[in-house]
């Protein structure tokens, strides 16, 4: 899967940050793709310099997107950023840069970027969308271009100058653990048979299934419970490979129907609990919202 970021920047003008890509001409919210190891919320920061100039303090998530493509699946994570310093610049990747009017918007705008930009507008705080976006015609279209002609001619004019070729940015593995949590503060933990260790639900996604739906069906499949509206409440990068971590949280009621599965106390969890899993667990009964943004190591995933 590639995971990018978007760059959302208002003015005091309620002006909205725009830059004019170089391969397709269209205009775009500032972002890419994330390098190999790297918080979305130093990607973004970097992306935004890159691209425009300016430095900015990503502030908070507003939305994170799946993007169901059989090809090539993504994940965007949108981000309401404040400008700190710098000033505008234009880029190899990017030659116009400027502020616009949210209304209207530029014509050359693509509705998923459109979205992005009243979505962050209309976000006063609070936990993040969490979106399906299907690609539309247009989009499938633009993106067949861009693989066909675009990306390789601009290969062939790279070669001619002696410039090694586009390096695209690597793919991620995506996991999720669910941090289910009780009203007394307490988190859903499940005996793993194997080898009696405790551990959250969590694991790898299905094709094509949004990892907010991974969560939920593993937190059934482990706790026999069927959770209302998740949250993402931490974002983890792994700090040997391309692999990211996300914990999603829901608070239950009912009862655990399964003796495998009880209630731990963060902090009272027992010796034998994943101790990987346990800053997962206390995030989670600490989430007011915002999600955190942490590097740690891989995590025990399997719940079997």
């Amino acid at each position: 899967m590639k995971i990018g970021t978007t760059g959302i920047i208002f003015n005091e003008f309620t002006q909205v940050l725009l830059m004019q890509r170089d391969d397709t001409r269209t205009w775009s919210l500032p972002g890419g793709a994330l390098d190999a190891g790297e918080l979305p919320t130093d990607g973004v920061a970097r992306e935004v310099r890159e691209e425009t100039g300016l430095i900015v303090l990503p502030a908070r998530l507003v939305a994170l997107t799946y993007l169901p493509a059989r090809r090539e699946p993504g994940l965007i994570f949108s981000f309401r950023c404040i400008q700190r310093g710098g000033e505008i610049a234009t880029s190899a990747e990017s030659p116009q840069v400027g502020w616009f009017p949210t209304r209207p918007l530029p014509r050359i705008l693509l509705s998923a970027q459109r979205h992005r930009v009243q979505q962050a507008f209309h976000h006063a705080g609070g936990p993040p969308a969490l979106l399906v976006e299907e690609p539309d015609l247009l989009y499938r279209a633009g993106r067949l271009l861009l693989r066909r002609v675009v990306y390789p001619y601009k290969d062939w004019r790279l070669a001619r100058r002696g410039q090694p070729p586009f390096q695209p940015a690597p793919p991620w593995q995506i996991s999720v653990l669910a941090a289910l949590r009780s009203e007394a503060g307490q988190v859903v933990w499940r005996r793993r048979l194997a080898d009696n260790q405790w551990q959250l639900p969590g694991g790898d996604g299905r094709q094509g299934e949004a990892p907010w739906v991974t969560a939920a069906r593993l937190a059934r499949e482990a706790t026999g419970l069927d959770v209302g509206p998740l949250a993402l409440s931490d974002v983890t990068v792994i700090e040997k490979g391309n692999r990211m971590v996300l914990t999603f949280t829901a608070v239950v009621q009912e009862p655990l129907p399964t003796a495998v599965c009880t209630y731990f106390t963060p902090g009272q969890e027992p010796p034998d609990a994943a101790p990987e899993h346990r800053p997962h667990a206390t995030a989670a009964c600490q989430f007011t919202g915002a999600p955190q943004f942490l590097q740690g190591l891989t995590p025990t995933l399997s719940s079997a």
